[in-house]
């Protein structure tokens, strides 16, 4: 093969987009998630604390943005209810389980798993349908 400037350029475009989700698409999904336990754990009656609440919020907010950026979807919003659905879910399902006992069979690992995965699938194809449905608009189809 030869080196031409083209294979150099696709080659370094690939690496910057593998550099691009590992640092900012892990690092945002970690972000996210240690914010998100940190606020639950925050409410929870035993109070633990991990981060400050000033602290967590923003950085809840920053995590979902930095997995847009890392996912190559920045500029497309809609996809924040994709990342943010399973700790919305799982928020709800902790605050049920605090008021009603019987749903504990909820938090039975498939089941809770099954739940998480499902929220995101769902989200997911309910945006991706938003944004194909506005690109036929805007192309005039």
């Amino acid at each position: 093969m030869t080196d031409t400037p083209q294979i150099r350029e696709t080659v370094a475009l690939k690496i910057w987009i593998a550099i691009r989700f590992i640092v900012f698409g892990v690092g945002g999904f970690i972000a996210l998630w240690i914010s998100w336990l940190s606020l639950i754990f925050a409410f929870d009656p035993h109070g633990q604390r991990w981060l400050s609440l000033l602290f967590a919020v923003p950085l809840c907010f920053f995590g979902a943005l930095m997995m847009l950026y890392g996912g190559g979807q920045w500029g497309r919003w809609a996809y924040l209810w994709v990342f943010m659905s399973v700790p919305i879910v799982g928020s709800a399902l902790g605050l049920l389980a605090e008021n009603y006992p019987k749903l504990d069979f909820l938090f039975a690992t498939p089941l809770i798993l099954i739940l998480f995965a499902s929220s995101m699938a769902i989200s997911y194809l309910l945006v991706r349908r938003y944004y194909r449905r506005r690109d036929m608009q805007n192309t005039g189809q």
